[in-house]
């Protein structure tokens, strides 16, 4: 092979490592999702947030005889798209769902298509802010249920 041949060659080589090389650094990690087992807050302990439509139940104050609240902590490390959790949101038996909450960075919306008050348990998409949250960079939070 001719002196010009291989430097071609050689260039082909380096060019192909480097757009491979590129294509695999621009494949970020997988997004990862935590999501820690129920944690029921009831009488007399404080509540950790306000509950929209619910005047009882103050966020800092003791919670009211018969309330509980469902928190479920949850974790999401962002990868190269973002991704979001659904997770159900499940009442204590002889107890219904009443509002539900978020705090920390994560937020939460319903998605039951009639969330009513007499369910003992709804389905919640738990998500996070995508444009200030980084690929590698983690938000956290909890999802919170009221029941009574």
């Amino acid at each position: 092979m001719s002196p010009k041949h291989l430097r071609a060659a050689a260039c082909t080589i380096v060019v192909s490592l480097a757009v491979g090389g590129s294509a695999v650094a621009a494949q970020a990690a997988d997004t990862t999702i935590s999501v820690s087992p129920r944690v029921l807050i009831a009488a007399p302990d404080a509540s950790p947030v306000d509950f929209p439509g619910v005047s009882k139940v103050r966020k800092g104050k003791p919670l009211p005889r018969g309330w509980v609240v469902v928190r479920r902590d949850v974790r999401i490390r962002r990868g190269g798209e973002p991704a979001f959790a659904a997770l159900r949101m499940t009442c204590p038996a002889h107890r219904t769902w009443r509002s539900g909450a978020s705090s920390g960075e994560i937020g939460a919306s319903v998605l039951d298509r009639n969330p009513r008050a007499d369910k003992r348990s709804v389905l919640v998409m738990a998500t996070f802010p995508a444009r200030e949250i980084s690929a590698g960079e983690t938000a956290a939070g909890s999802v919170l249920a009221l029941c009574r």
